[in-house]
């Protein structure tokens, strides 16, 4: 366990209005900062957090990415200090490791449930209101200490390979008693959740750290006709047959730059990516948010080449409005969030496949100061500044409702 600093609003006196336990679906450190990370970030300028890190819905395999994931987790569990920490800890946060086994069936159930228990000790005997703010339905009856319960869906989970979706549905069904707000980050989440017999559910599609990407913008003069994609690069999210169109249409008129880290959520992307090179695209590797703001704001079009099945229709790309920040065009294929933002937004585009390559050329063109600047001016509203104020303010009115 790491233990952060007091935070600013402890020091001054005011006190933190409650003590919130969140359940990760990722580690602290993981490459992408995701939703959970910033929530945390906001929630602690008022609130002190305990950030537990993923339970492993996923199954691990045998594979070299998994063993190398597995074995850092034993080692931050017996209090690893050796490892220097990739992602800043917010200010009044704690990093919870607990070692549980990645299966969440009857057999393992009773140890997990001691392990986690444990492992919150802490949040569990505070005098303060307790909070458990969920990423994840698997929670080991946690709600049931808890003065107030959130759970923030961000995902179809059962929806995407190697999940357990018996544990995701009977978590779910658990939470749905006891949640006093759901929070869905797509139509189709919502949905699911309403289905699931959650009776309070409140959209708020993902935003993104805008301001990181505003500040790096760069003026047309300084733009160059490169199509940026973003993220995790694995077979279970992206088109590769989209990309591959992408690598080849651009062949000597732009280039394809991807950024980021290769199947982290498991498997392998490899040889996808070896096709991608072969065709002209370029690996940029895992970047820093300040470093992807750099090349973004270079670039001219920024890409969510989507593949649509049953785990991605409830996806909300945060990256929208990291591209729109740093004044990119934004070509997407028809995800259900992405079309919506298409619908409201000149600046997006969502396209078919056969489409994709047209579009792509078209929004390469080169565009004004004007548009640039119109482009970082839609995204203003949706930073997590304004976003973590909302979410604040959520729980204070919650925590209000109990007293």
């Amino acid at each position: 366990m790491v233990t952060a600093s007091v935070p600013e609003h402890a020091r001054l006196g005011d006190g933190p209005v409650a003590d919130v336990l969140m359940l990760g679906t990722a580690e602290w450190d993981s490459p992408i900062a995701t939703n959970q990370h910033y929530v945390a970030r906001e929630l602690a300028r008022s609130a002190t957090v305990t950030f537990v890190e993923s339970l492993g819905l996923r199954r691990p395999t045998l594979r070299r990415d998994d063993v190398v994931r597995m074995a850092a987790r034993v080692r931050r569990a017996a209090g690893d200090r050796v490892t220097p920490a990739q992602r800043p800890r917010p200010a009044g946060t704690q990093i919870v490791s607990p070692l549980v086994l990645p299966v969440h069936r009857t057999p393992t159930r009773p140890l997990n449930r001691a392990l986690l228990r444990r492992a919150t000790a802490g949040w569990l005997g505070s005098a303060r209101p307790r909070v458990l703010w969920t990423f994840t339905p698997v929670t080991y009856g946690l709600e049931d200490a808890a003065d107030v319960v959130v759970y923030h869906c961000v995902d179809l989970l059962a929806s995407f390979p190697g999940v357990d979706g018996v544990a995701v549905a009977r978590g779910e069904r658990s939470l749905s008693s006891r949640t006093a707000v759901a929070i869905a980050t797509s139509p189709a989440v919502q949905e699911h959740l309403v289905g699931a017999g959650f009776p309070r559910v409140e959209l708020m599609p993902n935003v993104a750290d805008v301001s990181v990407f505003a500040a790096a913008s760069r003026p047309a003069a300084e733009r160059r006709p490169a199509a940026l994609f973003s993220g995790n690069l694995t077979v279970h999210k992206l088109d590769l047959r989209l990309l591959e169109s992408v690598a080849t249409t651009l062949r000597g008129r732009g280039e394809l730059l991807l950024a980021g880290p290769l199947a982290a959520g498991g498997g392998s992307f490899d040889a996808e990516l070896r096709r991608l090179e072969e065709l002209g695209a370029r690996h940029l590797g895992l970047l820093t948010p300040a470093q992807l703001a750099e090349v973004a704001g270079t670039c001219a079009v920024g890409l969510i080449p989507y593949a649509i099945n049953d785990y991605t229709r409830g996806v909300s790309p945060l990256k929208c409005f990291e591209y729109l920040s740093s004044g990119l065009a934004v070509l997407g294929t028809r995800l259900p969030a992405v079309a919506e933002l298409a619908r409201i937004n000149p600046h997006v585009t969502a396209a078919g496949a056969d489409d994709f390559p047209g579009r792509l050329l078209e929004l390469l063109q080169p565009a004004g100061d004007a548009v640039l600047d119109d482009r970082v001016a839609s995204a203003a509203e949706h930073g997590w500044e304004g976003r973590g104020a909302v979410l604040r303010e959520l729980l204070e009115r919650e925590l209000a409702r109990v007293r």
